[in-house]
């Protein structure tokens, strides 16, 4: 007996790994017989031309050089490229890809952590709470979110390599670390925190900080070797800082070249900061009561001062306290740290798109917090004899993180499930009313797709693509004047949507004015010229010389 237990405390890390796999596999298996989103999951997959040559030099070039949807991630497109030759439009293969990169994304977290800590049961606590919780739903079943599984993987890939590099540095063990570093930031840009949480890992669990001195009975501290110290580190890193400053560069010009980037006229900068505080505030509290979840969350029109100060005073304790006990309990400076630092390029000082907040921006983000509980709660409870219940309790708190998030996956099932939770717990989403207003459309109801993008548009008048939708529903009614005021609404709102110019041409084409259509299609080539719609207007109306309606079809 004695024989088999030692057996499997020495193969525990496997047990642990084989126990996280089973539970992600037996969690998420549903998820094969899920549909595309019908946002951005049409756009990074279903009608995105580029990518549904396959994987070829020119599909290469195309994915190393494009801004597509205001992003510049050619690992992640080139992934999406090998699903396409593998499944085709079949979203069955592309959501077994996010399963099993975020199987992955568990498994290595938990060989880190044993790594960094050579605590097993405690690694295996944490990559259980990342495998299961809620919050990571929003990754693993959304199609468009691949960018942010892969980058994970890179970056726990990286630390690997980190740790490997620290246990005996030098240029041969160092190579290797910039080189998985920089494949990651071309999956998402998100790495770009990753050479200050080096920082945080240095000082714990890797203790390349010196401690000796504050350990000793009256020792005076070395503030100068400190500041050495410190300095050799920071310099250590500066290879990837000047990565991670090119990345956010070019990021930048991604989103700023697509229109994502809001003006601080459109979001004043005391907003962001008012948002980026409670946001911070709110990504904690849904970790622990991950409810009224949703694909998106508008970004509101104020916040009430007592909210911005609840949180203010929450931050700052929680803050306080770390630093204060963190001289003891150093997993806390590292693990409170790393959850502030990483949020820091999603937490809307600089805003990406309309949203206040995203559960996808905590996948790496709660590590971080995950560690301060596995590592705090023992800590905190080592006097007392209720101590030995804790694997019982962990277990039950796993156990029932993973409930909320089986019962919650189906609302990620399709389009409509999607987007009736977001207007389910949500206020003023126009998101989610152009969504189900698409979900309408697809089925013929033009009546209540009508109504839901009139409810975005009530919501944002300059919403483009609701205009554009708007148009294609009036043009369906017979109604051709209304219709073509919609689309040179959503044009002048987005001078860059190329749709917008497309199903002008058509509804122009219609009513004879040939010259005009024809230079709507030029325009929508000229913005997208693989757009295979405008190509085949424009092919009809060449050929046949006044029945370019005949062959012309409009696009949503």
């Amino acid at each position: 007996m004695k024989e088999r237990i030692g057996i499997l405390e020495k193969n525990r890390h496997v047990l642990a790994g084989l126990a996280l796999a089973a539970l992600v596999l037996a969690l998420y298996w549903p998820v094969a017989g899920y549909d595309f989103i019908s946002l951005d999951d049409n756009l990074y997959v279903v009608e995105n031309a580029n990518l549904q040559k396959g994987i070829s030099l020119t599909g290469f070039a195309w994915a190393m050089s494009t801004f597509h949807t205001t992003n510049w991630h050619p690992l992640t497109w080139l992934s999406y490229m090998a699903d396409y030759e593998l499944f085709g439009l079949n979203p069955a293969g592309y959501h077994l890809g996010n399963l099993i990169l975020h199987l992955l994304n568990t498994l290595l977290l938990l060989l880190l952590l044993q790594r960094m800590t050579g605590e097993v049961w405690k690694g295996a606590a944490v990559a259980a709470l990342f495998a299961v919780h809620p919050l990571n739903i929003e990754s693993v079943v959304w199609i468009a979110e691949r960018k942010n599984l892969l980058s994970t993987l890179f970056w726990i890939l990286t630390i690997l390599a980190y740790v490997r590099y620290v246990e005996n540095p030098g240029w041969g063990r160092y190579w290797p670390v910039f080189l998985l570093f920089a494949l990651g930031l071309t999956a998402k840009p998100m790495l770009v925190t990753l050479p200050f949480v080096f920082l945080l890992l240095d000082y714990w669990p890797l203790q390349r900080f010196s401690w000796s001195d504050r350990n000793r009975s009256g020792a005076i501290p070395d503030r100068t070797n400190r500041w050495k110290l410190l300095t050799r580190l920071l310099l250590e890193k500066a290879p990837l800082i000047l990565l991670s400053l090119l990345s956010a560069w070019v990021t930048f010009h991604a989103a700023r070249s697509g229109g994502a980037v809001k003006a601080i006229t459109v979001f004043p900068f005391t907003g962001r900061i008012e948002n980026a505080i409670i946001s911070y505030a709110m990504y904690l509290f849904k970790m622990v009561w991950p409810v009224d979840l949703a694909i998106f969350y508008p970004y509101p029109a104020g916040r009430p001062l007592w909210q911005v100060g609840l949180s203010i005073l929450f931050l700052t304790a929680v803050t306080a306290f770390v630093c204060i006990k963190g001289r003891t309990h150093h997993y806390l400076i590292t693990g409170w740290f790393w959850y502030g630092i990483t949020l820091l390029p999603v937490i809307g000082l600089v805003q990406v798109g309309f949203q206040s907040m995203a559960n996808r921006y905590a996948y790496i983000s709660l590590i971080g917090i995950f560690v301060i509980v596995t590592w705090g709660v023992p800590d905190l409870l080592k006097r007392f004899s209720g101590r030995r219940y804790l694997p019982a309790v962990s277990v039950a708190m796993i156990l029932t993180f993973t409930f909320c998030t089986k019962s919650a996956l189906p609302n990620w099932k399709n389009s409509e499930a999607v987007f009736q939770q977001a207007l389910k717990v949500t206020k003023n989403n126009h998101i989610a009313e152009l969504g189900m207003g698409n979900v309408w459309f697809g089925r013929g109801d033009l009546r209540k797709a009508g109504s839901h993008y009139l409810e975005a548009l009530r919501l944002k008048p300059d919403y483009a693509e609701a205009h554009n939708n708007l148009g294609m529903v009036l043009m369906r009614e017979g109604k051709g004047d209304e219709a073509e005021v919609q689309y040179r609404e959503a044009i002048k709102d987005d001078p860059t949507f190329e749709k917008a110019y497309n199903n002008l041409g058509v509804l122009l084409a219609t009513k004879g004015k040939l010259e005009e259509a024809k230079t709507c299609f030029l325009r929508a080539l000229e913005l997208n010229p693989n757009y295979p719609d405008a190509k085949g207007n424009l092919t009809v109306l060449i050929k046949q010389d006044g029945k370019a309606q005949e062959g012309a079809h409009p696009e949503s």
